[in-house]
């Protein structure tokens, strides 16, 4: 069963936030004037995690790989 609750938090998590990210395109599309598809937001939504959760890797990588030189 631990295996199953290893990936449900993640998931849950991801798509808490595709959610909040893709209301937040779709309102500020219809507050502009130009609204977008439903579809299109949430697209945009998956690329826009996608880029913040690589960034995120990339920044605890550099930070523990500063740490582990300045230890050693």
């Amino acid at each position: 069963m631990s295996g199953t609750r290893n990936w449900r938090r993640p998931l849950g998590s991801f798509l808490g936030w595709w959610a909040v990210v893709t209301l937040v395109l779709v309102l500020s599309t219809v507050a502009l004037g130009r609204p977008v598809t439903l579809v299109g937001c949430g697209a945009s939504a998956v690329l826009l995690i996608a880029v913040g959760e690589a960034g995120n890797g990339l920044r605890q990588r550099l930070r523990h790989r500063t740490r582990t030189t300045r230890a050693g």
